[in-house]
C-alpha cells in the first residue's frame, strides 16, 4: 500500500536527501508520494553518452528496462505473532466495493493459478489498499494498477494481515516479491525494478503455490 513518509537526513548532506527522499516513489495505504523525477538510464553506465532530448516527461523515471529481483530459496522473514495483529485499528469507513477480476498467473508449480482480486487503480482506492482488514480469504487478493512504469515502494501502515507483494512489470513478469511483510508498520518493501502493478495476497500464498520472480500474470483489463 502506497506511503509518504520522510525518512532521517544527516547535516552534512541536507539536502541532497531531501532531493533524494522527494524523489523516490512510495505507494502503500495511505497518502500518495511525490512524483519520482528522472534519473539516468542504463546506457550511461555501458559508456553511451546519454541522448540530447527525451520524451519521457520529468516525473517519469528511466529506470532499467531488464531487472529482476531473484526469488531466494527460502524466505527472508516468517509471520510472526497473532492474525489479525492485536492492536489492529477500526476501520474509519467508508469501506469502497471495488470491481473484482482474475488475475491469472502462468508456470507456478501448480500449473495455472487464478487470484479473486479487487482492483485498485484509482489514487483513494491504492492509498488505501488493504488497511484495516482482519481477513482475506485463500485465493483473494487486491490488484494495484500505475500508470507507468517506475519503482515501487509499499508499506503496512494500518494493515493488520500479513501479505505477500509481486511486482510485476508492464509486461506481465513478477520482477520482486516481498514475502510475509509484517503488520502495522511503516517499514518499506520495494520492486527494485521497473513496476506497473503490483498483486497483494495472504502472507505465504506465493511461496505455497510455487509462484517466482520471472513468472508470468495476465492482467486484466481495468
Amino acid at each position: 500500500m502506497p506511503s509518504s513518509k520522510k525518512l532521517p537526513m544527516s547535516r552534512t548532506s541536507h539536502g541532497l536527501a531531501v532531493a533524494l527522499v522527494l524523489a523516490s516513489s512510495l505507494c502503500a495505504c495511505d497518502p500518495r508520494a511525490p512524483e519520482p523525477t528522472v534519473t539516468r538510464d542504463s546506457t550511461e553506465a555501458k559508456g553511451q553518452s546519454e541522448p540530447a532530448q527525451t520524451t519521457t516527461t520529468p516525473s517519469r523515471p528511466i529506470l532499467p528496462n531488464r531487472c529482476l529481483k531473484e526469488t531466494p530459496a527460502e524466505p527472508t522473514r516468517t509471520v510472526t505473532g497473532p492474525v489479525p495483529a492485536p492492536g489492529c485499528p477500526a476501520d474509519p469507513g467508508p469501506v469502497p466495493e471495488l470491481v473484482r477480476k482474475r488475475v491469472e498467473i502462468r508456470g507456478a508449480s501448480e500449473g495455472l493459478l487464478t487470484v479473486d482480486a479487487e482492483i485498485a487503480k484509482e489514487d483513494e482506492h491504492r492509498m488505501r489498499g488493504l488497511m484495516y482488514r482482519t481477513s482475506l480469504p485463500e485465493n483473494d487478493g487486491m490488484l494495484f494498477i500505475f500508470e507507468y512504469d517506475r519503482e515501487l515502494n509499499f508499506w503496512m501502515r494500518n494493515t493488520c494481515i500479513p501479505l505477500d507483494m509481486m511486482f510485476i512489470a508492464a509486461d506481465g513478469t513478477i520482477v520482486a516479491i516481498e514475502e510475509n511483510t509484517p503488520t502495522l508498520t511503516d517499514e518499506t518493501f520495494s520492486s527494485g525494478c521497473n513496476a506497473r502493478y503490483v498483486l497483494e495476497v495472504n502472507a505465504g500464498w506465493s511461496r505455497k503455490h510455487g509462484v517466482k520472480a520471472g513468472m508470468k500474470v495476465k492482467v486484466p483489463k481495468a
